[in-house]
């Protein structure tokens, strides 16, 4: 019987730091910058960094360090990297439920990072999105929650996920891929059965096929209630987080802290809220301190992992002000 059981993606990343990765405004680039350098040119890499991430692995590390009983599957290649993903997944005493593609290779991911820590990422899927749930046996899983991640648009695997959850009452967490996003209301028949669901601002509002706008955030949390079974978690970039369980709001700043690399910050926070919410018996406001305290450690580090808090370790980390109000 574990306590928690992920599933989602799994890398080997590369992280590339110089200060010739320069970034300029673009408009008409989704994050309103771009990253730039001279084609032709050789440019001076003084910090490079191999690590794995993933999702699915970077969500378990978090589970296996706050002292949860863990397993992991995901698929990787037969190939150095997947080997380097598992013996990762090994070390910190994480069930390896690990599939191995005998044909795509590992997913693999070029981090090119700036001064200030933003990246861009070049990124093969690989293996990654041949994930299946044909290999998983069911049967044998029991565990207390299930903490999806990236699924790589695969539906049927998401409906078998949540059908094993429902026959063994296990409480379910999900922060879908941008695949899974893009399905607009074909996903809220599933919402039904997730008891966290945990998005960004831009997803939760593609979820309900609008677009997002700071004024709207009420309306979108309103329609959100009445879809997902459980608590709504929008994550708002560097303005914090907001929270909804139906009844009420919460919401927290980020704090001050210096930024080596965001990539990772994401699951950091959402497995560290899924923690603080099991740690508490379900206090919300203790989840958005450790989720917060765990995604401001992991930017500290190169990659997804190393910055990850262990159980009763919030380094130097205040818990963050959480602001309630009734909805």
């Amino acid at each position: 019987m574990y306590d928690v059981l992920t599933i989602g993606s799994a890398t080997r990343d590369g992280f590339f730091k110089s200060k010739d990765f320069l970034t300029r405004e673009n408009k008409d680039s989704s994050t309103g910058k771009e990253m730039y350098f001279p084609l032709g040119a050789k440019l001076v890499i003084p910090e490079v960094v191999f690590t794995t991430g993933g999702g699915g692995t970077n969500a378990a590390v978090t589970f296996a360090r706050q002292g949860f009983k863990t397993a992991c599957i995901s698929r990787v290649g037969d190939d150095v990297s997947g080997k380097e993903v598992k013996k990762d997944i090994l070390k910190e005493g994480i069930e390896d439920l690990i599939q191995v593609d005998e044909v795509l290779k590992t997913a693999y991911s070029v981090i090119l990072v700036t001064e200030e820590g933003e990246r861009t990422i070049l990124e093969y899927r690989g293996a990654s999105d041949g994930l299946t749930e044909k290999e998983i046996n069911w049967e044998s899983l029991k565990a207390s929650w299930l903490y999806l991640d990236s699924l790589a648009g695969n539906e049927n695997l998401l409906k078998e996920a949540l059908m094993w959850a429902k026959e063994n009452n296990t409480k379910v967490a999900y922060n879908p891929s941008k695949k899974e996003i893009s399905w607009g209301k074909r996903m809220h028949s599933y919402l039904n059965d997730v008891d966290i669901f945990i998005v960004n601002e831009d997803e939760a509002a593609m979820v309900l096929e609008t677009k997002y706008e700071m004024e709207k955030e009420g309306e979108i949390f309103n329609e959100l209630d009445k879809i997902v079974k459980g608590i709504v978690v929008m994550s708002k970039g560097p303005r914090g987080v907001a929270v909804s369980d139906g009844k009420k709001r919460y919401e927290a700043g980020v704090p001050d802290s210096p930024v080596v690399d965001r990539t990772g910050a994401g699951d950091a926070f959402g497995s560290g809220f899924v923690s603080g919410y099991i740690h508490s018996g379900g206090d919300i406001e203790y989840a958005i301190q450790l989720g917060t305290a765990n995604a401001t450690s992991v930017v500290r580090y190169f990659g997804a992992k190393p910055g990850i808090l262990r159980k009763g370790d919030w380094g130097e980390y205040q818990r963050v002000k959480v602001v309630v109000r009734d909805v």
